[in-house]
């Protein structure tokens, strides 16, 4: 009851709470598609056509997405890089969000660059000690200054990971007015009336129609409308419904262990029933007994359940901590509390219908003048079969999903990165608000401060690292290209990951050159790239595609071409169960950059040093993030290692609880059959002969158990497809390995009571 518990307070503030926002039912976010991406960040004319064109929305609003915002919090101590949006003035009022303090932006501050902020309440109680008296003061951002006008709820704060929004109209000319760029994420109210479904073949009529008037650009471009809580919880969603129906399973494992003991206490007392019966109680009030007893049984376990969750929860938050969404607000609530009570009874009821069945199905005259239950042998001996035989089924689906959980994150871990990670530290830092400063300051002053601290082999910038975009930002560097000498449809050009590099990129990355030469120092302001293997297998079959050359800024009036200069091995830098994108390496550095550093000692040891010489270089650079390149790649896994622990952890209680119930079951029935068995010893049996008749007596319903659990282990593994990595549900090492494992349990459970019972003394046994 504890785990359930605290399982559920997760699936609950996770996936069950309403969002915070205004009837949250009818939100939904609106992305473009791409034959490249699922969804994907919408352009802000795109954005534009919706509001003026569509009609299945009551309002519809636009902020930057995550990536784009990062600035420098200045004047307030230490500087802090802080995440801020770009947000039309529609955003709060169609959530329902009122703020704390001041007001939300107009409509004109919209229109007119006017520079106002709303600050998020963390960063408000974090850096102006929550004072209200901040409303009309100047705040800093890098290079430009903004009034404060309103604090943001924290619980209520859209997007989530802002800690400052400023209005739509900051948003850069040509963000807001070309189409190839993709900067907003767009969520609207549906009306009244109107379904998802409806507004998603709405939004595809209008993206159809701007396809057909912008085909430079739209032509391949669709909509997609998702209910904003899928997009919040949707990648955890599978993995805490699994988690859920596995401790499910573990609960009922117990619910049939206390049956089986309710039984046995229920048969003996047999004959109490029958004179309680004699004397005039009716079936009603005999069946009330052992239902009250359980009630009070089960209620104390979920208290003491409840006891239980409360301290493992903050232990929970803290390992999922960064692999689930939701989780500030993991707490024991009224609603998990009736949870808890309401499981309870529910588990009350399935173990005591077996002594409730007992008590409707007793013979009273045959109890009275028998010994206490000999009259229910048979009904009680059917029934043990029957909780051996569920107890080793359910068991086997927990089992087995913890064996398929491991065996998808073995064949996940023996994937080829394409990249060595040992040894790397990976620092985001921003030097500069501009390109040629950034690459000035890295080139002439940082990367020799670097390379002077001791045990540093290699330094190299990028804009970004590996394993560092999630899953709705592969977009984010994204660039349609071209290639010289062959011809594309209008706004059907191919795509690619861009990634900018210094020239000790692959040397520090440990990646290997297939072909050509990588990037020197005298390749600086020329153009020419380096791409991966996918993009010269593409689209260069058959052919050395050094010397060829590259079109960028294709949807532009005037293409740019580069040549090829060499080829790289694959990166799986999106994710270790991602195959590799076309992927194109450019020399350049960006404002907001990640330092790469190998050394030949740990990488944690150094990052002091490291932060001496970027404050040597910039005392204001504010640096986000110094971590070992390894605990990303690591981190990148949290989820599906998440709920592997959770389904061993499962799974070794199911194994434990299964193993109480055989070794329970058997030792009951042994000592109900001592007499039988003294007879038989008496009359000449031979004591294997004994162990193979209880065995025997026990196999059917282990068989029947282990064909069971196997087939819904297989249905529940059908369930599992998202969390397995090329692996099939139905995976014969992992059914092996969960029949062996339970045959085995089951033959452990078995040997003390068959054994106690082959070594009974015959006359003992008779005499009792």
């Amino acid at each position: 009851m504890g785990v359930n518990t605290a399982i559920f307070c997760v699936v609950y503030s996770v996936l069950l709470d309403p969002l915070p926002y205004r009837d949250p039912g009818r939100l939904v976010h609106i992305a473009e598609t791409h034959p490249e991406f699922p969804s994907f960040q919408v352009a802000a004319p795109d954005y534009f056509d919706w509001r003026r064109t569509s009609h299945s929305f009551a309002d519809m609003a636009a902020h930057t997405f995550q990536a784009m915002g990062q600035t420098t919090l200045l004047g307030q101590g230490e500087p802090e890089r802080v995440q801020v949006t770009i947000a039309s003035h529609q955003l709060f009022p169609m959530l329902g969000i009122q703020p704390l303090h001041g007001r939300g932006f107009s409509a004109g501050e919209d229109a007119g660059q006017l520079p106002v902020a709303l600050l998020n309440e963390s960063l408000w109680r974090r850096k102006f000690s929550a004072d209200p008296s901040v409303i009309g003061h100047t705040l800093r951002l890098g290079n430009f200054a903004f009034t404060v006008v309103g604090i943001v709820p924290g619980r209520q704060a859209y997007p989530t990971w802002a800690d400052v929004w400023i209005p739509l109209s900051f948003l850069e000319p040509q963000l807001k007015d070309i189409r190839r760029f993709h900067p907003l994420e767009v969520i609207a109210r549906l009306k009244p009336g109107v379904t998802v479904e409806q507004a998603q073949a709405e939004m595809q009529t209008i993206a159809s129609s701007l396809a057909a008037t912008y085909p430079e650009t739209n032509n391949t471009v669709g909509a997609a409308v998702f209910p904003l809580s899928s997009i919040i919880t949707g990648e955890i969603r599978p993995a805490l419904l699994i988690s859920w129906a596995a401790v499910s399973l573990v609960l009922l494992l117990a619910c049939a262990n206390v049956a089986h003991l309710v039984l046995i206490r229920s048969v003996s007392r047999s004959r109490e029933m029958a004179v309680r019966a004699a004397l005039g109680a009716s079936t009603f009030q005999l069946m009330r007994v052992p239902l009250t007893e359980n009630v009070m049984l089960a209620l104390a376990g979920g208290a003491l359940g409840v006891f239980f969750a409360a301290l493992s929860l903050p232990l929970l938050g803290e390992f999922a901590a960064g692999a689930i969404p939701r989780l500030n607000s993991l707490a024991l609530t009224p609603i998990t509390l009736l949870f808890s009570a309401t499981a309870a009874i529910l588990c009350a009821l399935l173990f005591a219908l077996p002594a409730i069945f007992h008590a409707r199905k007793m013979d009273i005259h045959q109890t009275i003048k028998q010994s206490a239950g000999l009259s229910a042998s048979h009904r009680r001996s059917l029934f043990s079969a029957t909780i051996v035989a569920a107890e080793i089924a359910l068991a086997f689906v927990v089992i087995a999903a913890a064996g398929l959980l491991y065996r998808s994150f073995a064949a996940l871990l023996k994937e080829d990165a394409g990249f060595d990670a040992r040894g790397v530290l990976a620092v985001d830092v921003a030097l500069a608000e501009n390109w040629d400063r950034s690459a000035s300051l890295f080139e002439q002053q940082l990367a020799p401060r670097i390379r002077g601290i001791p045990g540093v082999t290699s330094v190299a910038a990028a804009n970004c690292a590996p394993m560092t975009l999630g899953s709705t930002e592969l977009s984010r560097y994204a660039s349609r290209f071209g290639v010289a000498g062959r011809t594309f449809e209008p706004g059907k050009f191919p795509v690619a990951q861009l990634r900018w590099i210094t020239p000790d990129y692959f040397r520090t990355l440990g990646i290997p050159l297939k072909r050509g030469r990588l990037f020197s120092g005298s390749d600086a302001g020329k153009p020419g790239y380096i791409v991966n293997e996918t993009l010269a297998r593409r689209f260069f079959p058959g052919q050395d595609p050094v010397g060829k050359e590259i079109l960028m800024g294709v949807v532009g009036p005037q293409p740019e071409a580069g040549p090829i200069i060499g080829v790289a091995g694959d990166v799986r830098d999106l994710g270790l169960d991602l195959e590799p994108r076309p992927t194109l390496y450019q020399l350049a550095v960006s404002p907001r950059m990640t330092l790469l550093i190998r050394a030949g000692v740990s990488p944690s040891s150094f990052i002091p040093a490291v932060r001496h010489a970027i404050r040597a270089v910039d005392a204001e650079a504010p640096i986000t993030r110094a971590v070992p390149l390894l605990t990303i790649l690591e981190a990148s896994m949290a989820r599906r290692r998440f709920v592997l622990y959770l389904l061993s952890a499962f799974a070794v209680l199911a194994a434990a609880l299964t193993a109480i119930g055989v070794y329970g079951v058997i030792t009951y029935s042994v000592s109900r059959r001592a007499r039988e068995f003294a007879i038989r010893f008496a009359l000449g049996a031979r004591r294997s002969h004994l162990r193979s008749l209880i065995v025997r007596n026990f196999a059917l319903p282990a068989a029947a158990g282990l064909i069971g659990g196997a087939w819904l282990a297989y249905l529940f593994a059908q369930t599992m497809r998202t969390q397995l990595y090329k692996l099939s549900p139905f995976d014969p090492p992992v059914l092996a390995g969960a029949i062996l494992a339970l045959l085995l349990l089951v033959v452990a459970s078995a040997l003390r009571p068959v054994g106690k019972a082959s070594s009974v003394s015959e006359t003992t046994a008779l005499r009792e």
